[in-house]
């Protein structure tokens, strides 16, 4: 599904992210935070009134508002944008104390899901992006009143966390990407190089059949296919056969100048 939403113009796109069972998720998601929020701004007003941190006052002002938000989320899941003062209100939440720094980067990151989602970034990215950057830096720098070796403990989780999760984010992307020639047609004869032959021995590979049947097939030896089928995965930037049949295992493989 995913990778036929990417190739869609905006307004299929948000279409595509209206479906009744989108819908249903964005709602379960609705009720596990507003469960997440009920037990955080009970622990918040226990911590503020009886063990007299301040600093979980900001949670006990936000928790309320959030699960506002949410309630509203649960009846209306197609205002699923509404999500994101929640999320930077947690993320601003967790990055004033010593919490995991993973909790405010991850709520920060669903947050800008959402707005990309909704098309927040079209225009002006640069500006919107440190205005969210500094959303959450500024909360996150009073960290270093804890003393700067729990600070810098905590700027190094954080530089990790992100960094992990650009790198999956990235290879999703590029996955996605490579999934978008599936059900095409693949025209060997478009790369140079090949032969019709070559055709006949993807769409074989593609078929499950292993090298050795192939090579008593045309009367070659093992080594000349293996060869020969490597050189083509390198042509077609597959790498090897499995990046091949992952991209190309419903694609119609055919020869045609």
């Amino acid at each position: 599904m995913l990778e036929k939403i990417v190739n869609l113009p905006y307004n299929e796109r948000m279409k595509a992210f209206y479906s009744k069972k989108f819908l249903t998720f964005v709602r379960i998601v609705s009720v596990f935070f507003i469960l997440i929020l009920i037990y955080s701004t009970v622990h918040a007003f226990y911590d503020v009134f009886f063990l007299h941190d301040y600093p979980c006052l900001i949670g006990l002002v936000f928790g309320p508002i959030s699960l506002v938000i949410l309630g509203f989320i649960l009846f209306k899941p197609e205002k699923l944008a509404l999500f994101v003062p929640s999320l930077l209100f947690f993320s601003i939440t967790n990055s004033i104390g010593v919490s995991n720094p993973a909790y405010p980067i991850i709520f920060m990151e669903l947050a800008i899901l959402l707005l990309w989602i909704r098309g927040f970034f079209r225009e002006h990215k640069a500006i919107k992006f440190s205005v969210l950057a500094l959303i959450y830096l500024i909360p996150f720098l009073s960290g270093i009143r804890f003393g700067r070796q729990i600070f810098f403990d905590r700027v190094f989780d954080a530089v990790q966390i992100i960094l992990i999760t650009c790198i999956t984010l990235y290879l999703l992307y590029e996955y996605l990407k490579t999934q978008t020639v599936k059900d095409k047609v693949l025209n060997l004869a478009d790369y140079p190089e090949t032969t019709k032959r070559d055709a006949q021995w993807l769409a074989l590979v593609q078929q499950g059949v292993k090298y050795e049947a192939i090579a008593i097939d045309f009367e070659l030896t093992l080594g000349t296919v293996q060869n020969r089928l490597n050189k083509i995965y390198h042509i077609l930037e597959t790498g090897d056969r499995i990046g091949f049949l992952s991209i190309y295992s419903n694609a119609q493989i055919i020869y045609k100048k």
